[in-house]
């Protein structure tokens, strides 16, 4: 090992254990529920009438002609898929809202990571889920979370 190497200050943290302790996260959390809340009631009430329509078409069917099944079972298989496809793309946009949202979070984390470092001059703070050994001794994540919550 290079002489320099030695004398190098490294540390770990645990990104997710950082993550899980931020208040934010709860804060992610209920903003996203309240953002997608009107969507995800219309995507329901769009499978209640579907429900309803597919048993009124299992209760009717029997006095139904077959034209009159036909027409019942196109539009209950095209309102089917409506709903899948609905449902399909308001679970990415939901995503894709908590991704942006971690993503801010992550960058808050990265910035006080950095902070640390510097303040206590560390060469090197790697993500602790990322190395194959690291002893506890070189987790700062406490430290990381005691600088975000100040």
């Amino acid at each position: 090992m290079p002489a320099h190497a030695a004398d190098m200050k490294i540390g770990t943290v645990n990104i997710n254990k950082v993550l899980q302790s931020m208040p934010e996260l709860e804060e992610v959390s209920e903003l996203i529920s309240e953002e997608f809340a009107e969507p995800i009631q219309r995507l329901n009430q769009l499978e209640e009438e579907f429900e309803a329509l597919r048993e009124r078409v299992a209760r009717d069917e029997a006095i139904m002609t077959d034209e009159e099944k036909n027409e019942a079972n196109q539009e209950l298989r095209a309102r089917a898929m409506g709903l899948q496809r609905s449902g399909e793309q308001l679970n990415q946009y939901i995503q894709m809202r908590e991704t942006e949202e971690r993503n801010r979070l992550l960058q808050k984390i990265y910035t006080a990571i950095e902070a640390y470092a510097e303040a206590n001059g560390y060469d090197l703070i790697l993500d602790y889920n990322r190395v194959p050994f690291s002893r506890e001794a070189m987790d700062v994540s406490d430290q990381i979370i005691e600088r975000l919550l100040d």
